[in-house]
């Protein structure tokens, strides 16, 4: 071999032995901080879940309102699609993710056809010159430069062996890692979509439940609406009768020609009357909003007691009224004199007769109204010249 020859070959061999090995691509970090983000995300849209749900026991557990109920289902499933949009990003990041991974591993295995080929064709040359080729080289060299120029190719080809080892040692080590991710990044991909399924069936069910409350809701407002009719429609006719009732009065009084008497119940007794009956006030005097948005006139108080409990006068008077009376059952209409009247309505038996008298705390009555949406109770009105106001300032006040 001449000296320029060996030049070009000592040329070629440090191109080749110093050029940097083929290796797979580093792990794309924007896919990893993204899937960590999303993590993040994923576990506050779940403490809102659980929040939500904690807060649908707590409704189920008290007075049912179906409403709030149907507020609460319809948070759950804006959560519900929230936390699917979620998962849908990371099922986007992880077949990207794995799709990289996968063009990683093709790139390695061919890396590594390619150093198995060199290395076979190296022992192939090497089984050919046999064991002492090397010894040859050098023993054929023509001068001193020659015999330098000789031994550094034979270290050039030593090291160019060496690094092919190494490099088909670290493609290998490289495939194992890759295959290693491929197939936990496959089994967290089965994993994010399996927990997709079961959040979809949990919507579903959410868009069930959120149908049938709907449903309900409507159900109750229609059943709210025409009781509202029912409770106006008596409201009036009771109003008719009292105003019939006082004009009766009032007839009797111009008739008699007499001074008209002191009544039993003036504004004096305001704060100082006794209970008609013992319990809670379910509610109050006014108009009150129903938590399905209707509106209802209360003309009196609901008082809470258990059905069949003694109702009492809380004056003396006549009982100028004492029978069923519309969607009001058993009624009793005390008149004070003066233009005033107590109400009783909502019992489920009347014991006292029309036109005899009453004196202060009387049984009059027994609590009904076991059939109306309040359950048992009284519902106590107070009647000042045709107008109702309200009893509760009347009724003397209790501890707690």
């Amino acid at each position: 071999m001449t000296p320029r020859r060996g030049a070009t070959a000592l040329t070629l061999l440090a191109t080749l032995c110093l050029a940097a090995p083929l290796s797979a691509q580093d792990p794309i970090e924007p896919l990893e901080e993204q899937i960590r983000l999303s993590r993040q995300r994923l576990l506050q849209i779940r403490d809102e879940q659980r929040r939500l749900r904690s807060e649908m026991d707590a409704l189920s557990a008290q007075v049912h309102d179906v409403r709030a109920e149907l507020d609460n289902l319809n948070l759950q499933a804006r959560n519900q699609e929230a936390l699917l949009r979620e998962m849908d990003h990371q099922l986007t990041i992880r077949d990207q993710q794995a799709a990289a991974t996968t063009a990683d591993l093709l790139r390695t295995q061919d890396q590594l056809v390619e150093k198995r080929v060199l290395f076979a064709r190296r022992a192939r040359d090497l089984y050919k010159r046999g064991p002492l080729g090397n010894v040859q080289v050098l023993l054929a060299a023509e001068s001193f430069s020659d015999l330098i120029n000789r031994w550094q190719y034979l270290y050039l080809v030593a090291l160019h062996d060496r690094l092919l080892v190494r490099q088909i040692q670290d493609l290998r080590n490289s495939l194992e890692s890759q295959y290693d991710k491929l197939r936990r990044e496959v089994r967290e991909l089965r994993e994010v979509r399996d927990e997709k399924v079961r959040e979809i069936q949990d919507l579903y069910h959410l868009e069930r439940e959120r149908t049938r409350r709907l449903s309900a809701v409507r159900g109750l407002r229609a059943t709210t609406e025409r009781r509202l009719e029912e409770l106006d429609r008596d409201e009036r006719e009771l109003t008719g009768l009292i105003d019939r009732l006082e004009r009766e009065r009032e007839a009797a009084e111009a008739l008699a020609a007499t001074a008209p008497t002191r009544g039993t119940l003036t504004p004096a007794e305001m704060g100082r009357l006794d209970w008609p009956v013992e319990g809670r006030v379910i509610y109050g005097f006014g108009q009150q909003r129903n938590r399905d948005g209707t509106v209802i006139l209360r003309n009196g108080v609901g008082i809470a007691a258990a059905a069949g409990t003694p109702v009492k006068a809380v004056a003396g008077g006549t009982v100028v009224f004492a029978q069923p009376y519309l969607g009001y059952g058993p009624s009793v209409i005390l008149s004070h004199g003066g233009g005033y009247y107590s109400v009783y309505l909502y019992l489920s038996e009347i014991l006292v007769a029309q036109g005899s008298r009453v004196a202060m705390g009387q049984v009059i009555g027994r609590v009904g109204g076991a059939d109306t949406p309040e359950g048992a109770h009284l519902q106590f009105q107070i009647r000042s010249n045709r107008q109702a106001i309200d009893p509760l300032p009347w009724l003397r006040r209790r501890r707690g």
